[in-house]
């Protein structure tokens, strides 16, 4: 089983050495088996340097292709005209990315026994870089690896989505009459695996190797700014990306199937985010106007419970369920207040040995109902949580979500010997219990995870 891998890069001196070393020092057999192809976008920087000493001392195995300015879609489009004979799949790495050490031939494994399968994905990993310390996180869609190595049916898991390149191996025979669109600045490459995706309607998840995706945090939030400071991030992805999974799904099932409903909700709640403060800024409100009855057009085709089923803040869910209904001008509705409140439970660990329980609070509440209560019964004593109230409004674009004296949080502080217990809501009709917790049992878990990963990472 041979392999390609294509790395487009432009001005990635600072890792771009390490990403090339990760495939190089790959457990399976290099110089037999793997192609690398660095495909420089007009580099200005030390990497074109970079990519020739290594295409200098891997001659058979390393092509380093120069090409004008003209984005990821076009350099990999040539990436894929210059794979060479005999191979059988294609990777796609970023520059400043890794691959773990067994990660081809785990994949080599899993494509010798699925021989119908022209997609394999690992699990992904941010490697984010604060400086003065790394952390390892775990991306959401991971969920799909926990029953391990297999073949994923799109239409029997709605929820097992794949939409990123990264770490991606492709059968390069699927590949011959597909390209990346290059029309388009964002959302090429999610275009392309989604239409593949809804031909094969399966693809393979290989669970015990690892795509670390490295971010520069203190860059991370300019990156991101820029991207939502185009105006061709808001109708024209809509129409471009959106609008082909409607279309696609129609033409081949006769109904925009589960997968791409949830698809596209998933995908979609990123405009909702806090980190999406330019809606009113980039766009006149004709744009904005357009916008949102593109996205009402949209969503009128996907049913409100695959918004609901989206592991994202409630706010954000309220927002897309109003557009969908109201479209322009928007019109902020909140969903009904539950029996009990919706929240989100986390945890903090302190160095002391002291620990933290948290409840996110989803819904819009000002009190809670009935003089209820949230608490912990632990050996040793029963706490209540403390409320915590916005001092500010909370706001999605300019539009205000949550108001200044709505519940934010709730927190429970626990002392060393108080680790172990029960969390519940109380009122006077009711006690519901939340979660029987064990922290040191939990962080002693946390501890393994993140050791294992560490390992995977410096071998």
């Amino acid at each position: 089983m041979k392999f390609a891998i294509i790395i487009p890069f432009y001005n990635a001196e600072a890792r771009l050495d390490i990403s090339i070393t990760s495939i190089i020092k790959q457990s399976y057999n290099f110089a037999e088996n793997i192609q690398i192809l660095l495909i420089n976008d007009g580099s200005t920087d030390n990497s074109s340097s970079i990519a020739d000493e290594f295409a200098r001392k891997h001659p058979n195995n390393i092509v380093h292709i120069r090409i004008k300015n003209g984005g990821p879609a076009r350099a990999r489009n040539i990436g894929l005209m210059h794979i060479k004979e005999g191979i059988d799949f294609v990777g796609f790495l970023d520059a400043d990315d890794v691959y773990s050490l067994h990660m081809i031939r785990e994949m080599a494994r899993f494509a010798e026994q699925h021989d119908e399968i022209n997609m394999m994905v690992p699990p992904f990993y941010y490697l984010d870089d604060y400086g003065s310390r790394r952390k390892i996180g775990t991306h959401k869609l991971n969920t799909r690896f926990e029953q391990g190595t297999r073949v994923i049916d799109i239409q029997k898991e709605h929820q097992a989505i794949h939409f990123y390149i990264g770490g991606t191996f492709l059968r390069f025979s699927s590949l011959k009459h597909l390209a990346f669109d290059e029309s388009l600045r964002f959302g090429e490459d999610q275009l392309l695996l989604t239409k593949l995706l809804l031909t094969d309607e399966k693809y393979g998840v290989v669970a015990d190797v690892g795509y670390f995706y490295y971010r520069d945090m203190k860059e991370k939030k300019s990156l991101v700014n820029k991207s939502w400071q185009n105006k061709s991030r808001y109708q024209p992805f809509m129409e471009a990306v959106y609008q082909s999974y409607l279309q696609e799904s129609k033409e081949k099932f006769g109904e925009v199937i589960p997968y791409v409903q949830y698809l596209i909700s998933y995908h979609a709640k990123l405009y909702f985010y806090k980190e999406n403060v330019y809606f009113r800024e980039v766009l006149t409100e004709d744009e904005q106007a357009a916008f949102v009855s593109c996205f009402q057009q949209i969503f009128s085709e996907i049913e409100a419970r695959f918004i609901w089923e989206l592991d994202t803040a409630q706010v954000v869910k309220e927002m897309m369920l109003s557009l969908r209904k109201n479209g322009w001008p928007i019109q902020f509705e909140t969903a009904v207040l539950a029996d009990v409140p919706v929240v989100t439970m986390s945890k903090k660990w302190h160095k002391n040995g002291h620990a933290e329980l948290i409840c996110q609070v989803e819904e819009a509440r000002m009190e809670f109902p009935g003089d209820g209560f949230f608490a912990v019964k632990t050996l040793f004593a029963t706490k209540q949580a403390s409320v915590v109230k916005r001092k500010e409004a909370q706001r999605i674009w300019d539009v205000v979500v949550r108001p200044v004296g709505s519940i934010s949080t709730t927190k429970i502080k626990l002392r060393p010997w108080e680790l172990r217990g029960k969390w519940y809501y109380q009122n006077p009709e009711k006690k519901v219990v939340l979660e029987d917790f064990n922290l040191t049992a939990e962080f002693r878990e946390k501890a393994k995870r993140r050791l294992k990963l560490k390992r995977a990472l410096n071998q």
